[in-house]
């Protein structure tokens, strides 16, 4: 066992406060409609005679995101629920002497974002480092490194992400289309340099680095990874593919407790002026004790529902302290445990049925072998956890498949609602099975949006066709789809996977191409908007209390200074909160 998993056992046992109580939930398979509890409603809770709200919002145009689209005028909040939607004049009608009035001026109220895959407190560690998005040569990444280095101690490690190899020159790239160790030598001669791609799935490391973890000529490649070497020399040129990034970053120390909750902070605040209320989110034992204290304080603006690794020693410790899906509060929750199949398509680290189109060399890595996969996913079920299982390429998304096929025919019937993040690319025949097997897709509409660039050049036309970035066939076939982010993978704002998921055309150059790519593939705005919210929802376990503005449900909405469901839809991308309520409380507000 790591440290690190050695560290994360003992802050299993502090769980105990996270674990009650138990927030009611709904059991049974994964519901297609976010809205199927509604249907079977006798009606929506009404205001007590006399009741009064804490605030009510009038004049705009309020969005529930139910399966009926049901736009009301305004809406009215209280003890931090949703009170009551209506007319302006229904909803005036529950205001007193100390209700705050907020007038939308015709301004859109959605219910506020859930994303459903982020990564946050590693994220907001991100923002606090070496920022590589956007960088299109290795002299402007030298250049960014060499101002962090200027700020650091010599010997203190040099931390960033963001790059994308896809973006730079092929004159600048080495061996396999790759950067070299040559920039971040030049940038920081005295610094350890560790670098992650944008995926998160391959560092860039230094000499410096290199050294530190002792990796030669010699050094083997680790099972699931790649050291990339230079073929003439066979020296390590510094790209480290999936698990071989922990050849070096064991030696990176780990966020202090300070450092941890400034990380967290600042991804707080970055989620409450871009209208996210809801995270689902890896977590390790300091981001926990963290989340805890802000809880504790009332200072928690967002609700986090948390993953750990998919490991055989984690489920045992969750088992034994009757951690399940989802055991906590409204705010901080945990019962999932997740697990990495492959790697990435932008690395060829994708586990595909076929060869990679520009390399007929590789099919990718995958991270398991099946009885490996099958053992650990089994176990997890066993034990009433959520199984999420990272999976982009086609062979990895039936391999996920077939282990939670395998799980549900090895263990009782009990409630599931397993998921696949990412569901990247898929072979036909498998976008039935998840309807049939009650596997949640999680999907990031950016990352089609962000990828389309190179994603063909990758698979080809016929393989993206058939089943990739596929969201609009698997709600066709009936499977529950559920958006996020990928935050820091891509960035977190909803309005850029909404404008993504409705067009599929470039942010960069809204319009591009003309009709989208792979436009079957397209939403409609509400969609969009609903599997960010209501399906989001359904994949916590959730939609008995939050997704919808319907009355009872838990008060976390946005009011937008544009209407997303009627601006033109290059527009879409510049639509911004103008105020986030999080439990009816404001956590956001531009004045």
């Amino acid at each position: 066992m790591t440290p690190r998993s050695r560290s994360l056992l003992l802050a299993l046992c502090a769980l105990s406060a996270c674990a009650q109580p138990r927030p009611p939930v709904l059991h049974g398979p994964a519901p297609q409609d976010p809205e199927s509890q509604r249907a079977r409603s006798p009606g929506w809770p009404q205001p007590r005679a006399g009741e009064q709200a804490d605030m009510v919002l009038v004049g705009g145009r309020v969005f529930l995101a139910d399966s009926a689209n049901t736009v009301a005028q305004a809406i009215a909040l209280r003890g931090g629920t949703v009170l009551a939607v209506g007319t302006d004049a229904q909803i005036r009608a529950l205001a007193g002497p100390q209700t705050r009035t907020v007038n939308l001026q015709g301004r859109l109220v959605t219910p506020g974002f859930n994303d459903a895959h982020v990564h946050f407190g590693s994220g907001g560690q991100n923002l606090l480092q070496v920022t590589l998005q956007g960088a299109t040569t290795t002299a402007e990444i030298e250049r960014r490194v060499a101002a962090a280095a200027a700020q650091a101690a010599p010997g203190e490690w040099i931390l960033g992400r963001g790059w994308d190899q896809t973006r730079l020159p092929a004159s600048e790239l080495g061996p396999g289309g790759w950067p070299t160790t040559a920039p971040l030598d030049r940038a920081a001669p005295n610094n350890p340099v560790l670098l992650s791609r944008v995926d998160g799935h391959t560092s860039w490391a230094n000499t410096a680095a290199l050294r530190i973890a002792g990796i030669n000529r010699q050094t083997a490649n680790p099972s699931g990874g790649e050291v990339v070497r230079d073929p003439r020399t066979g020296e390590a040129t510094g790209i480290l593919k999936e698990s071989a990034e922990g050849l070096v970053g064991r030696f990176v120390p780990e966020p202090t407790p300070a450092q941890a909750r400034r990380g967290i902070l600042a991804a707080m605040e970055l989620a409450a002026r871009t209208g996210v209320t809801s995270v689902q989110s890896d977590v390790n034992p300091t981001d926990v004790a963290v989340y805890q204290a802000l809880r504790d304080a009332d200072s928690l603006t967002v609700r986090i529902y948390g993953w750990f690794p998919l490991q055989k020693a984690v489920i045992d410790s969750l088992r034994a302290r009757r951690i399940t899906a989802p055991t906590g509060d409204e705010w901080l929750r945990l019962g999932m445990v997740k697990g990495y199949t492959d790697g990435t398509l932008g690395s060829r680290t994708a586990y595909m049925l076929e060869p990679f189109a520009d390399d007929h060399r590789v099919r990718g890595l995958p991270q398991y072998t099946v009885a490996q996969l099958d053992s650990l996913v089994t176990a997890a079920d066993a034990a009433g956890l959520q199984v999420i299982l990272h999976a982009i390429g086609d062979a990895a998304n039936r391999q996920a498949l077939d282990a939670f096929e395998n799980a549900s025919r090895v263990n009782p019937a009990h409630p599931r609602r397993h998921r696949i993040e990412h569901a990247q690319v898929l072979d036909r025949a498998d976008i039935p099975r998840f309807r049939q097997l009650g596997v949640i897709a999680s999907m990031q509409p950016t990352h089609a949006t962000s990828d389309m660039r190179w994603a063909e050049t990758r698979i080809g036309h016929a393989r993206a066709e058939e089943g990739a970035y596929a969201w609009r066939s698997l709600l066709n076939a009936g499977a529950t789809v559920i958006f996020g982010t990928d935050f820091p993978v891509e960035p977190m704002p909803p309005v850029e996977g909404i404008y993504s998921a409705v067009t599929r055309q470039s942010r960069e150059e809204p319009g591009v191409p003309p009709g989208g790519w792979l436009p079957s593939q397209r939403l409609t705005r509400e969609e969009a908007i609903r599997l960010y919210t209501a399906a989001s929802a359904i994949g916590e376990w959730q939609e008995a209390r939050k997704g919808t503005l319907r009355p009872g449900m838990l008060g976390d909405l946005v009011v937008w200074d544009r209407d997303l469901l009627a601006i033109p839809e290059a527009d879409i991308l510049k639509a911004a909160p103008v105020m986030t309520v999080v439990g009816g409380r404001v956590v956001f507000e531009r004045r």
